[in-house]
Formats: structure tokens, sequence, C-alpha cells
């Protein structure tokens, strides 16, 4: 039996190669629609693109509430090599369609067996001691905005080098590599009683801890209302900066690569933001932290609606990233010293659901506003967030 830190350890690196392979390919599907699949009708496209980024996330809201009662009754280990290996073949057969139809087949399918990030989160909640669980889920954020911020820096470059087919079989190898990861150096867990016996197998979601908790119901419509806001933008994102460039240079060459660096460097602010959110969240309180960055998030992203550069939406996304990334950590860490262990499963499944449907929905929000212009996603986003501060702090003085 290894000691904590050493299954976390195993864990973070993990789950940092599978956030950065799924953020290697996702961010260029628009791209891959229009230049490989051949999709260049302008409507057409948009409305693809936030029917892909939406329909895999539809799927993961249904199921991660199942996937997560099955972690606490069987195995939280099992629950992230599912989504690791079930992942990793679904986005390698992705470089092979011919057709949105197909793609869009792949990724529904996706959204049933992923989730690695959900998965991490429930094994890393039974993983550290309870003195350490805020600190440890803070550091698997790190992770993950790491992953989010190295992915789509590789991806570009690999998608400009040599294609976007070759993005998708690289996303496969990734995950394929952290699933392997956690079967060599993670311990497996059994998920039992208080009296030591196992527990009894189990499908259906535990909704109990939900319905009686307000402050639950607060966290969830936060990270439902935080996702939209990001999701909003991501499907679009590409395709808004390839109109920047033209605009203001004529060109339209490296746009997978432009696209990585504004989103890598928006992650790699996000990750700075869950490693010192913790801490800070500890001294003045993680409520208070909570609803200082919902707000400060959406003051940054109001000011990039008005961007005429690569280089100030680059700057202005890393500073509402580095706000919005510090938001998920401490809700996860309310939830984790807020609710009972052996139903944490259960109740960061309905969070996880609440995540995915956040990105369901925001795509499809982000492109209503981009067929007016694209610049309304920005507005989107940030009247997302600030509804979410002004419902936290409506919620939170009644709790």
């Amino acid at each position: 039996m290894k000691s904590w830190e050493a299954n976390f350890i195993a864990l973070l690196i993990a789950q940092t190669l599978a956030v950065m392979g799924f953020s290697l390919s996702i961010p260029i599907i628009p791209l891959f629609l229009s230049q490989d699949i051949g999709i260049e009708d302008p409507v057409s496209l948009r409305a693809w693109a936030g029917i892909l980024q939406a329909s895999s996330p539809v799927t993961m809201a249904i199921f991660a509430p199942i996937w997560g009662r099955l972690a606490d009754t069987y195995s939280r280990r099992a629950m992230l090599l599912r989504a690791m290996f079930g992942g990793a073949i679904l986005v390698a057969l992705m470089a092979f369609v011919t057709s949105p139809w197909q793609l869009l087949a792949l990724r529904i399918i996706q959204g049933c067996v992923s989730g690695t990030v959900a998965a991490a989160t429930v094994l890393a909640a039974g993983i550290a001691p309870v003195a350490h669980i805020a600190f440890a889920l803070g550091l698997l954020h790190t992770a993950v905005a790491v992953g989010n911020s190295l992915g789509p820096l590789v991806g570009g470059v690999i998608a400009d080098l040599f294609s976007y087919r070759v993005a998708f079989f690289c996303t496969g190898l990734l995950l394929f590599l952290s699933g392997l990861i956690i079967v060599k150096w993670v311990d497996k867990d059994v998920q039992r009683k208080p009296d030591g016996q196992p527990k009894k197998f189990s499908l259906i979601p535990d909704i109990k801890p939900i319905i009686s908790s307000p402050m639950l119901i607060t966290l969830m419509f936060v990270t439902f209302g935080v996702q939209a806001a990001n999701a909003a933008v991501l499907p679009m994102l590409p395709l808004f900066l390839q109109t920047l460039i033209f605009e203001t240079s004529g060109e339209t060459a490296f746009i997978a690569s432009y696209t990585g660096i504004v989103i890598g460097v928006g992650a790699a602010f996000a990750a700075i933001a869950a490693v010192i959110a913790g801490k800070f969240a500890t001294r003045i309180g993680y409520w208070r932290t909570l609803i200082f960055c919902l707000c400060a998030g959406a003051l940054m992203t109001i000011p990039q609606i008005f961007v005429t550069s690569i280089l100030q939406l680059t700057v202005f996304r890393a500073m509402s990233a580095f706000f919005i990334g510090a938001t998920i950590p401490v809700v996860n860490a309310i939830i984790a010293v807020s609710s009972d262990r052996e139903n944490q499963g259960s109740v960061y499944g309905f969070n996880s659901s609440m995540t995915f449907a956040g990105a369901a929905f925001g795509p499809l929000f982000g492109s209503a506003a981009a067929m007016v212009n694209y610049r309304g996603m920005f507005l989107t986003a940030a009247l997302l967030l600030a509804g979410s501060a002004f419902e936290t702090i409506r919620r939170r003085r009644r709790l």
C-alpha cells in the first residue's frame, strides 16, 4: 500500500496528461469542420461548432451522477480508468470521420463514458486526508489548468505542421498513457460501509444530500454559470481569431497556433490561480473569495468585446481566466469539507452534471450571440458570470 502522497502524485501526472490530451484536439474542431470536412457556409459552420461542442457535455451531464454513485458504491479508481481508456478510444476514432454527423455520434458516445476531471476529483477527495483536502483539490485543478494550457499550444502546432486528424490520434495516445499511469501507480480501492463491509452495488444516484442543502444548490448554480461562461467563448474563438487576423493583416495563416496561444496563456493563469486560491480563501473565507473572483472575472471579460488585436485579447483572457480559474477549486473545497465523505461521489457527480450542463448550454448561448456578431459571445460570458455572482450573494445571505 503506497502513501497517499505517492498515489496523489501519480493521479496529478495522469490527470495533467488526460486534460492535455482533450484540450489538444477539441479546440480545433471548428477549423477541422471548415478546412477538412469542408463546411464552407459560415452559418452552418457556426451551428455545427456549437452543436458539437455541446453534444458531449449533454450526455456527460446525464451520466455523471450515475458514475458518481458507482464511485461511492464500487470503486473510484475504476471510474477514472473508464473515463480515460473510453475517451482514448473514442477521440482516436474521430480521426477517421468524413462528415459532421459521424463526429457528432462519437462526441455523444464520448460524453457517456468519459469525464476524467469529475472522476479524478472524486478519487482525490478519497485519497487525501481531511486536513489536506482543500490543498489537494487545489493542486488537482492546477494540474487540470496546466493540461489545458499545454494542450492547445501543442495541438495548434501539430495541426498546423501535420493535420487535424493527427491531433485526434495524439489525444487518444495521451489518454491511454494517463490510464496506464493510474493502473501502475494508484492503489485499487473498494468502497466500504462504516462497519467495514463492502457497499451494495447501486446505479441509482442519491439526491438527498443535494435537495436538503441550500448551500450545495447554490454551489451547483455557480458551477453551471462559470462553465457556461467559459464554454460560450471557446467554440467560436478560432473563428473570431480568423476574422481578427484577417482584418488586421489580410492573412489567415497559423490560426490553430494562435488559438492555442490564446487558450494556453489563459489556462496557465488559471493554473496559477488554482494554487493560490486555497490559501487565499483560508484567510478571508471561501465564500468571500468565491464572490470576489466571480465579480472580477465578469469585469475582465467585458474589455474582450472591444479588442482589436490578438495581444489585447490574450492579455484580457489571461486576466479573466485567473479569477475564473480560482472559482472551481473553491467550490470543490467547500463541497469536500461540508459533505459526508461516504456520499461525496454522488455530490460531486451532480456537481459535475452542472459542469457539463454549463458546458453544453454555453456553446449554444455563444453560438446564438455569434450569429449576430462574434464579439457578442464575450458579452454573453460576462453576463453569465455576473449573474452567478449576484445569485451567490443573494443566496449566501439566506444561508
